[in-house]
């Protein structure tokens, strides 16, 4: 719409009624003609690309917060076996500890191990089972954005058959 068409209707409340007819039919005329016809924005296109943008940006974080975790439970391992075999060497080796002795704390520190083992398949299939159910919300809301564009198309076919 021109800059006079606006200012035309701006003043639409002081206008008679064959002043309000003229501008309409000024305004319809300015959209008809072929050189006032221009491409709109892709708005579409840039609000989704916003979107895809803000996405890919919290990859790194993501990436990270889970890289975070798993040198973590390294940490964590790495410092309960180390204080283990410190302790163990240190002072088993020098109090004479019995064999006996000895190995019930292999058999505890198995079952520890074991447990350890287990919280990290647990932690894995946690970790599986939510990017597996953000996957799979994913896919229907894609499913779903489908659909709503197919309903868009067929809408604006229907209004550029009513329009003609």
């Amino acid at each position: 719409m021109s800059k006079e068409t606006l200012e035309r209707i701006a003043t639409i409340e002081n206008a008679t009624k064959k002043q309000v007819i003229d501008a309409i039919k000024m305004n319809k005329k300015e959209q008809d003609s072929p050189e006032q016809k221009t491409t709109s924005p892709n708005i579409i296109k840039d609000n989704t690309s916003e979107i895809i943008e803000k996405i890919d940006s919290k990859i790194p974080t993501y990436v990270k917060l889970y890289s975070d975790l798993y040198k973590k439970y390294l940490h964590i391992t790495s410092d309960f076996y180390t204080a283990s075999y410190l302790a163990q060497k240190e002072f088993f080796g020098n109090m004479g500890v019995s064999d006996t002795r000895l190995e019930m704390f292999d058999v505890y520190l198995e079952s520890v191990k074991k447990m350890v083992l287990l919280q990290i398949d647990i932690n894995e299939n946690v970790i599986q089972s939510y990017v597996g159910h953000r996957l799979t919300v994913l896919e229907f809301y894609e499913q779903m954005m489908n659909r709503n564009i197919n309903n868009f198309s067929k809408m604006f076919s229907w209004f550029n058959e009513y329009k003609k």
